[in-house]
């Protein structure tokens, strides 16, 4: 399959009756849903539909799945709001985040760098899902206690709620948890239940009769003339200042655009290129008519596979009807009280919380759990904007670990065979006259392990009863050598060879570790003579010298 993009891609598997129920599956969920994660992002709940709409036409042109949905996501969303209520943040900043993300995108597209979403580790991703669920669970309380608070960090929202406790409300809070319960029940009871909208919909009716006035249960703010769209001014000063969260908002679409992929099995790198390409393309058209960023979302995209969408047009016909909603009932919009879209809000918290599985990684690895339970008190307990990038920073350190790992294993023949194997020394006691030493190298060889992995080396020889008759390096696991690398190799031969102990390489399978060895010039103070294809030959081959 070509990666490029290509006109309607989708349309030639179209199927009008599928994809017309598909797309009123899809629009129960995704207009409560989008309204809600508009007034997440700080901006008004209509602009949600908008983004949506603009999304899915982009994804109908030029997607390549005809289920991966993209429109406004809680995962991003609230690093998108923490960063407009920013003091230095100014009209437009959303759009040029959105401009900023599809540009990093697109960038990722056209240089084929597909494997860069492989970098978040599963325990990061999740510690993040977890961290963020938290900040959308708080950071909707005070609106649920019908409270006007400036939004911070978990901490500071708490400290506030504590210090206007007596100005706390009931009503709205038993809405906002009515709705909660509602939607979480109805998702328990069937997977894609429109509860979310019979919810809002029972909101808008309660509020009508018993609380016309709005002075019990607070309204969204009016719909404005064009729903909080703001052209973006890129100035070169203020993109600098927004690069570290259009990089962590990036990442984020990444990621999850992967997880959406492989979560439907056509995850192959063609499809992801073409997928990231098209996110991209949706994150550039919704920053040119002023809106916030988009990404692509797993329920939604589940939601169309279950209901056998054949093309984007279902996506499309949901979106349709969000605009539909916005030219004809933008009564109803300004009519929703804001602690129902609250009760949204913490719904999707809990499907954020739940789909991060920290028990089962505690479960399974006790090191990567703490790993995500670190990620989301890194997330939870710094602003959002820094969080995120630390956690970043902290799965990339995870990821790179192996390289700075230095292990050094002594191997031994398996009687009656040719294979070298580790085993307990305690099932092998060294003789005291002397014989080769094997030792098996277990990762690249670079600045950073370099000291180690040679340390040990000469540790080993020094505990040998008596000098080995020849030192063997088994390298099956040495995938590169860097010069470091190299000089102290090449300082441990000279020095084995000047105590007459002669050193020989076997197994070094990676072509880029033999390129390294020539161009480094280890394999000149080696001698090819003393590099072979298996511990067994450089044994015998030394037995006849």
């Amino acid at each position: 399959m070509k990666s490029g993009f290509s006109l309607l891609p989708t349309l030639r598997a179209a199927s009008p009756r599928h994809d017309l129920l598909a797309a009123l599956s899809l629009a129960a969920i995704a207009i409560p849903e989008q309204l809600a994660t508009a007034r997440l992002a700080g901006l008004p709940a209509t602009q949600g539909l908008i983004v949506f709409a603009v999304a899915s036409v982009m994804m109908l042109l030029v997607s390549r799945s005809a289920t991966l949905s993209v429109g406004a996501d809680s995962t991003i969303a609230p690093l998108i709001g923490t960063t407009l209520a920013a003091g230095a943040a100014v009209q437009g900043d959303a759009a040029l985040l959105a401009g900023m993300v599809g540009a990093l995108l697109l960038a990722v597209y056209a240089m084929r760098l597909e494997w860069i979403a492989n970098l978040l580790s599963k325990a990061v991703v999740g510690g993040m899902l977890a961290g963020i669920a938290v900040h959308i669970l708080i950071g909707r309380l005070p609106i649920a206690f019908g409270l006007d608070l400036p939004p911070a960090n978990p901490p500071d929202t708490l400290a506030l709620l504590l210090r206007h406790a007596g100005e706390a409300r009931l009503s709205p809070f038993l809405m906002a948890s009515g709705i909660a319960a509602v939607c979480i029940a109805g998702s328990q009871i069937r997977k894609h239940f429109p509860a979310p909208l019979l919810a809002l919909a029972t909101a808008v009716a309660v509020a009508a009769v018993f609380d016309p006035g709005a002075s019990i249960f607070p309204r969204t703010e009016a719909l404005s003339g064009n729903a909080g769209l703001a052209w973006p001014s890129p100035d070169p000063a203020n993109m600098a200042a927004l690069l570290p969260v259009a990089l962590s908002i990036a990442f984020l679409c990444l990621a999850q655009t992967a997880v959406v992929l492989r979560s439907g099995r056509h995850d192959s790198a063609e499809t992801r290129r073409n997928a990231f390409g098209a996110v991209g393309i949706a994150n550039v058209a919704v920053a040119c008519i002023g809106g916030f960023g988009v990404n692509s979302s797993p329920p939604r995209t589940q939601l169309l596979r279950d209901s056998e969408a054949h093309s984007q047009l279902a996506g499309f016909g949901a979106a349709l009807i969000g605009v539909l909603l916005v030219l004809f009932g933008a009564g109803l919009i300004r009519a929703l009280p804001s602690a129902a879209l609250a009760g949204v809000l913490i719904y999707i918290a809990y499907h954020l919380f739940t789909n991060a599985a920290l028990e089962e990684l505690i479960r399974r690895s006790p090191r990567e759990g703490l790993l995500a339970l670190a990620t989301a008190a890194l997330i939870i307990v710094m602003p959002l904007g820094i969080g995120l990038p630390v956690a970043i920073l902290l799965s990339l350190l995870h990821a790179s670990l192996p390289l700075f790992h230095a292990e050094v294993v002594e191997l031994r023949n398996v009687p009656g065979t040719t294979i070298w194997w580790h085993q307990p020394a305690s099932e092998h006691a060294k003789a005291g006259s002397s014989e080769p030493l094997v030792l098996g190298l277990t990762s690249p060889i670079n600045f950073a392990n370099a000291a180690g992995i040679v340390g040990r080396i000469r540790g080993t020889v020094a505990a040998c009863p008596a000098p080995p008759t020849l030192l063997v390096l088994e390298c099956a696991g040495v995938l590169a050598v860097d010069l470091s690398g190299a000089d102290l190799l090449m300082e441990l031969i000279r020095d084995l060879r000047a105590r007459s102990i002669p050193v020989a390489i076997a197994r070094l399978e990676s072509d880029e570790a033999q390129q390294d060895m020539v161009r480094n010039g280890l394999l000149d103070c080696l001698g090819r003579k003393n590099l072979f294809l298996s511990v067994s030959e450089a044994v015998s081959a030394h037995a006849a010298r």
